[in-house]
């Protein structure tokens, strides 16, 4: 008999689920716990609150040569950084407006911003092919953050919907990105709905089939700051929050890493301009501004 079975755990800051549909308890488990320590690898490669992580000790070193994992994600990352023109851009530190721990230690108010100028120029960053090693210039600093969540959705999702036939469907949620493969218990593609923070609703309903959804927001990962309230999204010049309307930016693609990148030049730049710069590319989009309007546009 075909089910879903339904895992949670924490992991990368936040907490992650995973659904495996088909015909076998052990299966599933067993994918799952395959899934779990994927996460714990990527975990330990890439948190910058761990000190013993590949992306710290970079950090601190600025120059070493990385495991294929780690490069792997440089290169995609740099890729989505040319395509974005700089607004995807993985060397902006939030923890400069306080996001400098495990989001669930912030305290509002307990740490200084940061205000000077610091280089966040990717294009200078040496990257070899031919070493595996990348060079930071001084004051650069990788932060790879909710981009890495959707990268490694999708490769997780992909890994379980190729282990066997007996797999009908898979949703990994890390976070909020997710990605699914294949189709629910009942041959349907996964539905979902898009949270609305001005209505406090979920008002847009969706479907997905092998395709990755991320969502970010203006309201999410928020605390306060002198008064006044932060979050984890800053502007292409990496000092401040970004200034305009958008307060929930949805992006739908094949792609994990795509979807959660374009998500934040949504939320830096206004709409019309966004489109722009993405041209025909094969996205869907699910905007809420500030006044509680909804801008879809599903392909």
């Amino acid at each position: 008999m075909i089910e879903e079975f339904e895992y949670n755990g924490k992991a990368m800051g936040t907490n992650y689920s995973i659904a495996i549909v088909c015909d076998s308890n052990e299966i599933a488990d067993k994918m799952f716990e395959i899934s779990r320590n994927e996460i714990k690898k990527y975990e330990e490669k890439f948190s910058r609150f761990l000190k013993t992580s590949e992306l710290s000790i970079l950090n601190e070193n600025k120059k070493m040569e990385v495991s294929q994992t780690f490069f792997n994600v440089t290169l995609k990352a740099y890729k989505l950084f040319v395509e974005t023109k700089g607004i995807f851009n993985p060397l902006v530190q939030v923890s400069r407006l306080g996001y400098n721990k495990n989001f669930d230690d912030i305290k509002n108010d307990e740490t200084d911003i940061i205000e000077d100028i610091y280089d966040i120029d990717f294009s200078t960053t040496l990257i070899d092919n031919k070493t595996l090693s990348i060079q930071l210039n001084d004051g650069q600093q990788l932060d790879y953050g909710g981009f890495l969540k959707g990268y490694l959705a999708e490769i997780i999702a992909k890994k379980i919907k190729s282990y066997s036939p007996s797999i009908i469907g898979v949703i990994v949620n890390l976070g909020g990105d997710i990605h699914t493969e294949g189709l629910d218990k009942n041959g349907n593609k996964f539905i979902f709905y898009i949270y609305n923070p001005v209505s406090g609703n979920n008002d847009v309903e969706i479907t997905l089939f092998n395709q990755s959804l991320a969502t970010s927001g203006t309201y999410k990962r928020s605390w306060f700051k002198f008064g006044k309230k932060m979050h984890h999204i800053l502007d292409i010049f990496g000092k401040q929050n970004p200034e305009n309307d958008v307060v929930s930016a949805s992006v739908i693609c094949e792609d994990g890493a795509i979807s959660e990148a374009y998500t934040k030049v949504f939320i830096s730049m206004d709409y019309p301009n966004a489109i722009k710069l993405f041209g025909e590319k094969n996205i869907s989009t699910i905007i809420i501004k500030n006044n509680g309007q909804v801008i879809k546009k599903i392909i």
